[in-house]
């Protein structure tokens, strides 16, 4: 061949490269592209947000964008949770999933705006959360125990407070009612921070909360704790006992949180999120500081959290068959 033609040959190759579209593998090296937005079912404040904000601080230079949070309440997740859905599948979308918004509201609602097993990728389990249950400190009950007595005497006078209904705070506390005869009526706040005011005032007379939110207040006497709903006590609060060893079995609960992506993402993506996230996780300051906060971290792969969904998902679904819970209409 000579030159003349290997130039034109070599040009005309050229071209025929730039008109033909990117081989998929080549276009996905583009990822991440421009920011990426972690969207949560829940308002500022408390463990949720605490994860989530620690997470993105980490993921930002790994992954070389911005890594935004935004508070999207309502509807008991659906909210937040519907607008992932519906997100470009791209990656630069996560949902910060709360496990009632994918293992209840499917057996509670038959509206909701996603189908948490359709519409979503699995990418981490991030961490675990054992709830403490506490009260107003003006009760007439010192222990657990004297709680449900004290309920028990005065029926139909004593209230809970929850985020909302399906939440792990409404199940939770329904759970212990069945298990233990406590007697208390399930009220629904839009959020910890109303829940908690009330709490101290005593409009409510007890919850679930988390020990991080539940130490300072513990510590200043505005609330007192009864028991860590959990298999062992709580580092933050190694003082109160476990609901076992406060006289109540069978409550079967431990809350968790998990980051999800939108429905057909494409694998190279969520490999790249699956590895950051779970290096995120495995770093010792990130540990530290949500350990110190009274989270266990799991930082799982996403067949172990869809394992745990499916465990979570038979296990609700028996104890509202037991219990005949629904959600008002």
């Amino acid at each position: 061949m000579s030159m003349h033609w290997a130039i034109v040959a070599g040009v005309a190759w050229s071209a025929m490269m730039m008109s033909e579209p990117m081989p998929a593998a080549v276009a996905q090296e583009a990822f991440p592209s421009r920011t990426i937005r972690i969207v949560l079912p829940q308002p500022p404040g408390g463990a949720v947000d605490l994860i989530a904000r620690t997470l993105a601080e980490k993921l930002s230079p790994a992954l070389g964008q911005p890594v935004i949070v935004e508070n999207q309440p309502g509807a008991n997740g659906g909210l937040a949770a519907g607008q992932v859905a519906r997100a470009s599948p791209d990656g630069h979308t996560m949902f910060f999933a709360i496990d009632s918004n994918m293992v209840v509201n499917p057996l509670l609602y038959s509206n909701l705006p996603y189908d948490p097993f359709k519409d979503f990728e699995p990418i981490s389990l991030l961490v675990r959360l054992d709830l403490v249950m506490v009260a107003n400190p003006k009760l007439q009950a010192n222990t657990l125990q004297e709680l449900i007595a004290f309920s028990k005497a005065n029926p139909d006078k004593l209230n809970y407070a929850s985020v909302g209904h399906g939440s792990i705070q409404h199940l939770g506390m329904e759970m212990i009612k069945l298990r233990s005869g406590l007697n208390m009526t399930h009220v629904v706040y839009r959020g910890t921070a109303p829940a908690a005011t009330d709490l101290v005032s005593g409009v409510v007379q007890a919850m679930l909360t988390g020990p991080q939110a539940a130490k300072p207040q513990i510590d200043a006497g505005a609330w007192r704790a009864f028991a860590v709903v959990g298999q062992t006590r709580s580092k933050l609060l190694p003082q109160v006992p476990t609901l076992r060893e406060a006289g109540v079995e069978g409550v079967d609960l431990s809350s968790w949180f998990a980051l999800y992506a939108p429905a057909k993402t494409p694998a190279p993506v969520l490999k790249r999120l699956s590895d950051e996230i779970g290096n995120a996780t495995a770093d010792t300051t990130v540990r530290a500081k949500l350990e110190a906060s009274g989270l266990q971290v799991v930082g799982s792969t996403p067949a172990e959290l869809v394992a745990a969904m499916k465990t979570d998902v038979e296990k609700w679904r028996a104890f509202l068959a037991e219990t005949g819970i629904t959600v008002p209409r």
